[in-house]
């Protein structure tokens, strides 16, 4: 097998950049062998490598990028094929780790400084023949085209024709023909994260009102979108979750009227299918200000009317109000958190006592706020009503206050009595 010139002088060099261990113990030991024969077989392009990151083309069955950013025995990557969307670290960033341990000073001094000299060249060219190039690579690749009409859509437009092109690149982004693949989820997650890049540039065009527009269609959009994706990697949520951020930046812009802020919020936490608004009246406090906050505890409260009480017995497998029993229980109980109402808050989890931990949340919260002998009312409850299927979280947590109160001997009958009932290593 052909080594890579590098080989020869590892004697006489600083430490590897990459710990080969630690590499090895990341690919495990058939991806590594993989990559070492990736690099001595010379199918590895460093194009860019600093102090923090090695970015590299490596040749596989397609030419793919593998980045690396750290060093030593901390360090991760991130690679275009689909081994890495499917199992992490992959031959290729084995390949890219040790190509990069293996350039001699020479020829790394040479490789940093690449992109200098592509930078520099593209500077002496100046403007009509840089803009001819990018008109030239634009014409070869469709997706440029997009990103650069859109850019200078941007930049001249009025606010109605922007929101007509912005409209129309959520659209395309966000299509799923029919539905996406796991494999197919990163490229798909990519175009929606380039067209979200020209919508977070408009905050500072003092166009964040547009924003916002844009925002709740590509709400809808991803709605729907998200149903019909493998999101197995979180690629779809994070930019679901990137917009959220970009929303939140756009209000402190626009800074919108409160009451309004604050309805749209709350149906965004409590009526959708997914949780990315979740926790918004904490979030958004200081945009909705006392105003704001005011109307959107009062939609929690008057919702909360229609919530049934649950009770232990009950039928806990048909719970149809589930999702709007959790969404609007948090948003009251992080009200009542940030006034300290501790009776508020134990009024909220009093509506869903359908299980023996649900008493035991509400005596942890007593408990936390110094109310020792109404925690254990609380807790003694719960075993009363769940007797014949204790739960070992609360069993624990009343014995320790029998034993913090000196009620040593009531602790000990507790475990014993349940572990006679349901026998554990733990009891």
């Amino acid at each position: 097998m052909a080594k890579h010139p590098g080989n020869d002088n590892k004697a006489n060099r600083d430490p590897p950049r990459f710990d080969v261990a630690t590499l090895r113990e990341f690919a495990g030991e058939k991806v590594f062998a993989r990559g070492v024969a990736y690099h001595e077989d010379r199918q590895v392009e460093i194009v860019s490598i600093d102090n923090a990151r090695v970015v590299a083309r490596v040749i596989g069955s397609e030419v793919y990028r593998s980045q690396l950013d750290g060093t030593g025995k901390k360090f991760s990557g991130e690679c275009s094929c689909p081994a890495f969307s499917d199992w992490g670290f992959c031959k290729h960033l084995v390949a890219t780790a040790l190509a990069a341990n293996d350039l001699p000073p020479g020829e790394l001094e040479k490789t940093a400084g690449r992109l200098t000299k592509i930078r520099d060249f593209l500077r002496a060219k100046g403007v009509e023949p840089l803009v001819e190039m990018i008109i030239g690579l634009t014409e070869r690749d469709p997706e440029l085209l997009g990103d650069i009409e859109l850019a200078a859509t941007a930049a001249t437009a009025d606010e109605q024709t922007l929101f007509v092109q912005f409209k129309k690149a959520i659209t395309e982004a966000t299509r799923t023909h029919g539905f996406v693949e796991y494999r197919e989820a990163r490229a798909w997650a990519e175009k929606i994260e380039r067209v979200l890049d020209q919508i977070e540039a408009l905050i500072q065009s003092d166009r964040a009102d547009l924003v916002l527009r844009l925002l709740d269609y590509f709400y809808a959009r991803m709605d729907d979108a998200l149903n019909n994706t493998d999101d197995s990697d979180g690629r779809g949520g994070g930019v679901y979750a990137r917009a959220c951020e970009i929303h939140l930046a756009a209000c402190r812009a626009a800074k919108p009227e409160p009451v309004a802020l604050a309805r749209e919020l709350f149906a965004r936490e409590v009526d959708s299918n997914w949780d990315f608004f979740h926790g918004a009246s904490e979030a958004y406090a200081d945009i909705l200000g006392d105003v704001g906050l005011a109307e959107y505890r009062r939609l929690a409260n008057e919702a909360w009317q229609e919530i049934k009480p649950l009770q232990a017995g009950g039928r806990q497998a048909h719970d149809e109000q589930f999702s709007a029993r959790y969404r609007l229980g948090t948003i009251l109980e992080s009200f009542a958190e940030r006034e300290g109402d501790v009776d508020a808050g134990i009024a909220i989890r009093a509506k869903g006592l359908s299980t023996a931990y649900a008493y035991l949340g509400i005596a942890q919260l007593c408990l936390s706020h110094g109310r020792d002998a109404e925690a254990l009312k609380w807790a003694e409850e719960g075993l009363w009503k769940f007797e014949d299927q204790p739960d070992q979280r609360l069993v624990f947590f009343t014995a320790d206050l029998y034993r913090r109160s000196g009620r040593v001997k009531d602790a000990d009958e507790l475990l014993w009595r349940t572990f006679e009932r349901l026998p554990s290593i733990d009891l």
